[in-house]
């Protein structure tokens, strides 16, 4: 071993070697002060450099406690530098001094106690030519009391958890740690660790309180899978939900306590425990098919269901593949797999079935499947989870052509020609066969002799397609002729108008078909029904027509009725339409219709005071309104029946007239007939409205002096009785009553045949229907007066039109005139309040001078 005083030499050699070098010697211990928990390890590095001299330098640790005299640690180059106090220390190598290289040493204590909490010295013996730079560092150790505490779940636990793969589990821990004088944080982590490996973070919170997760459960953190909870004030809870194969291990909880010192965090303790052991199992699936064996016809539909059962806690995916084999000796290459069925959804639910179905059985042999129960990742990946095949089922296809019988029966026959025609083929013991049907007419008539060939209708084959035979393609395009299946075992023919061609007998032929393996059909078995015989006997239409007075016109004005009824045999549901005329000397003329769907029809001018009523089907009554002399004549009604045809289309049967009907006034002497008119019919508001009342007279002669009139206006709104306005009687003494708040009306004798009414100022209320009454007076030759019976006038009506000027008039200059008030009043408000509310005290201006800027001649 070198002294201090030969390196102190060499140095002083190589200075005069070197004269044009400069050193600086720099000794570096970590920035301090340093913390560590009383029973933790740590170590100090110090290394040397810019010195002069031998490469590998030396190093010597000091400790110094409260400013004591330093105490001799450890020395690289003397074995018996330790001080007293530390050699059994060192003896044990519970302090070590680690030569790292040739400039750097590491002074290790394995377990700090608090009475190594001081300033630990390091310097280097100096090899340099000059004494420059530092020789020494220190830096200080404090030493903190253990407060972390670590341990399982509280109470008792399982050591080993047993879970099923996709299933979930939890694991617990408490820690804790008092709070120092230096301001220590916690962490906590859960790491996992199988046989052969390194533990694996799963998940950390971290000494500043955030949530970290470990490599490879980033994915699985982010979607919810693994979770780290907080319970209570110590408690931390691990939750792993859909359980992976990898999951299974040891599963530690690691607390760290922190400190923060110069450069940043520093994990100055550490303590570990084990709380549990995962095992995972994988999933159990139960697979099977309820039956055994099973017959069915060679053709026919099958449908075998397999139950698929697992103990998964997590949602799954199952998926089923059905297989089929010749027989359990079969090798795997006559193995086939066959067209799923139908998978339930994803569910929590541990059990499901699911189904094979086939349209057509051909085959014999073992019939299995297989289940696959699928598991997500939590990238939303699949994973196949658990795999197992079912025990087979025996299937035993038989061939057999089916035994069915076929009946038909008439569910509707006609008793008219244009009558529907409904026929029903029933078949009987054909199961689940695959049938067509055929429809056949035979022309015959009762005790003819039934015809050699059939007449083909049309047919269902086993397709269901429809084909027409070739005498009945017309018929069966437009509908007439109509073939449906009223359900898998009953055929219908509906014949919709039945004509007396269309008499005779009727069959069809029921034939059952079997699918053949490459999907044709073939024939098995033809049946033929009985025929039903579709007949009535043609008669010739026959219809009756009546007509009858209801009601007698004694004088003008009154109302005539009459009443018109019309009987059909040999017509199926018939329907009427009635015409009714009148006899005038140019010929019958028309006054108003009735068709058979009930259409009021009148003729371009014809009166309207004509009604024309159905009572019930067969049965028309006929009223006209106050008759008039122009009225008299013979009425008649033309009934006509009609019955529905072939495409539906109404045809007309028979028409008849029914017996005249006299419209005559019952009077031997003077026929007065009254006629009201109107210039204007439409006025328009608050303008005069003018109705005219004429009379005239046939028969007799009379002078106009021998005859008196009692003239009477009435006027009917809509829904309302009729009102009388205004009547004056044969002294010519007018009576007027008032009908509303603006309207007045005038009666005159313009002369001795004619009345004229006025309306003045008409309004809307006036609008409606007008007619006037007269009273007739005749002087008899004895010198007295005798009155007739009231005839009533013909109805004018009045529409009042709406002045819009008028109506907009006052409500402007009203309003313009409240808008020019306002103005004024406004206006002169502002006025007064301006010159005597707010008036100010004028300002007084303050004098400026205006000085006048020297010319530079004169400054």
């Amino acid at each position: 071993m070198r002294s201090p005083t030969s390196c102190t030499a060499l140095g002083l050699l190589l200075a005069l070697l070197c004269p044009g070098a400069v050193w600086s010697r720099i000794v570096r211990v970590p920035t301090g002060p340093l913390f560590r928990v009383a029973g933790t390890e740590v170590s100090i590095p110090c290394n040397v450099s810019d010195y002069e001299g031998p490469r590998e330098q030396n190093f010597e640790w000091k400790f110094s406690n409260t400013g004591n005299t330093p105490l001799e640690v450890l020395s690289t180059w003397d074995p018996g530098f330790s001080n007293s106090l530390y050699k059994s220390r060192v003896r044990s190598n519970d302090i070590q001094l680690l030569r790292v290289s040739s400039s750097a040493v590491m002074l290790r204590i394995k377990q700090v106690t608090p009475s190594d909490e001081g300033a630990y010295i390091c310097s280097t013996p100096s090899t340099d030519a000059t004494y420059s730079g530092n020789y020494e560092d220190s830096v200080v150790l404090k030493v903190l009391p253990d407060t972390l505490k670590l341990n399982g779940k509280r109470g008792r636990q399982a050591r080993v958890h047993n879970v099923t793969e996709g299933s979930s589990f939890q694991l617990q821990c408490q820690a804790s740690s008092q709070d120092s004088s230096q301001h220590t944080h916690l962490s906590l982590s859960w790491e996992h660790q199988t046989a052969g490996s390194s533990p694996r973070e799963v998940v950390s919170l971290t000494q500043l309180g955030r949530l970290h997760p470990g490599p490879g459960y980033e994915e699985r953190y982010s979607s919810g899978e693994v979770r780290l909870d907080t319970v209570g004030a110590d408690g931390f809870r691990l939750t792993l939900n859909n359980v992976l194969f990898s999951d299974e291990g040891e599963y530690s909880c690691v607390a760290r306590t922190w400190v923060q010192g110069p450069e940043g965090w520093e994990s100055i303790q550490e303590k570990r425990v084990d709380v549990s052991r995962v095992d995972v199992r994988p999933i159990g699936l139960s697979v099977a098919i309820p039956v055994k064996s099973e017959a069915v016809w060679s053709g026919d539909p099958m449908r075998l269901s397999c139950i698929v059962s697992h103990d998964s806690d997590g949602p799954v995916v199952v998926k089923v593949n059905w297989f089929y084999s010749p027989d359990l000796s079969s090798s795997p290459e006559e193995t086939r797999e066959l067209r799923p069925g139908h998978d339930p959804e994803p569910a929590h639910q541990g059990s499901g079935t699911h189904t094979l179905e086939l349209a057509h059985t051909w085959d014999s042999g073992d019939y299995s499947c297989k289940a696959t129960v699928w598991a997500a990742h939590s990238n939303g990946t699949w994973y196949v989870s658990a795999e197992k095949m079912s025990i087979p089922a025996r299937i035993v296809v038989m061939s057999s052509v089916p035994e069915f019988e076929v009946s038909m029966n008439a569910s509707l026959i006609p008793q008219f020609s244009q009558e529907p025609t409904e026929l029903e083929c029933h078949v009987i013991g054909s199961a689940d066969a695959r049938l067509s049907v055929s429809w056949y007419y035979t022309p015959s008539l009762p005790g003819d002799v039934p015809a050699v060939h059939s007449q083909l209708l049309g047919s269902l084959d086993q397709d269901w397609i429809l084909q027409a035979g070739e005498a009945y393609k017309q018929q069966l395009a437009n509908g007439d002729i109509i073939f449906l299946r009223k359900d898998p075992h009953t055929f219908v023919l509906l014949i919709r108008w039945t004509l007396e061609k269309d008499r005779g007998n009727y069959h069809c032929v029921v034939t059952s078909w079997q699918q053949q393996r490459n999907d044709s059909w073939v024939q098995s078995r033809e049946v033929t029904s009985r025929p039903v015989m579709v007949f009535w006997e043609a008669e010739d239409p026959v219809l009756t027509v009546g007509a009858k007075l209801t009601r007698l016109v004694s004088a003008a004005g009154g109302t005539f009725e009459m009443r018109c009824g019309a009987t059909a045999r040999h017509i199926p549901s018939p329907k009427y339409s009635v015409q009714v005329t009148v006899d005038h000397t140019s010929g019958p003329v028309l006054v108003i219709s009735l068709s058979h769907d009930g259409v009021i029809f009148r003729e371009m001018g014809s009166r309207a005071d004509t009604m024309l009523e159905k009572e019930e089907e067969g049965l028309y009554l006929f009223r006209l309104y106050r008759a008039q002399m122009q009225d008299v004549g013979a009425y008649r009604c033309a009934i006509a029946a009609w019955t529905q045809g072939g495409g539906g289309v109404w045809r007309e049967v028979q028409r008849q007239i029914s017996n005249p009907v006299q419209l005559g006034f019952q009077s031997s002497g003077l026929l007065f007939n009254i006629t009201a008119m109107s210039d204007s019919p439409s006025v328009s508001r608050r303008e005069r409205a003018e109705f005219w009342c004429i009379i005239s007279f046939h028969g007799l002669a009379a002078e106009p002096e021998d005859l008196g009139f009692e003239v009477s206006w009435f006027a009917q709104r809509p829904g309302e009785s009729p009102v009388l306005l205004a009547a004056v009687n044969r002294a010519a003494q007018v009576r007027q009553t008032r009908r509303n708040s603006s309207s007045e009306v005038a009666l005159e004798r313009m002369s001795d045949m004619e009345y004229r009414l006025r309306i003045y100022n008409c309004e809307e209320q006036d609008a409606g229907s007008y007619y006037c009454v007269v009273t007739p007076w005749v002087r008899s030759g004895e010198g007295g007066w005798n009155s007739q019976e009231g005839i009533t006038s013909n109805v004018v009506s009045l529409r009042v039109r709406m002045d819009v000027l008028s109506a907009f008039k006052y409500p402007l200059i009203i309003g313009v005139g409240l808008a020019l008030v306002v103005g004024l009043l406004s206006c002169l408000i502002g006025y007064c309040t301006s010159h005597f509310c707010c008036k100010t005290q004028p300002i007084k201006e303050t004098r400026r001078e205006h000085r006048r800027l020297m010319s530079m001649e004169m400054d």
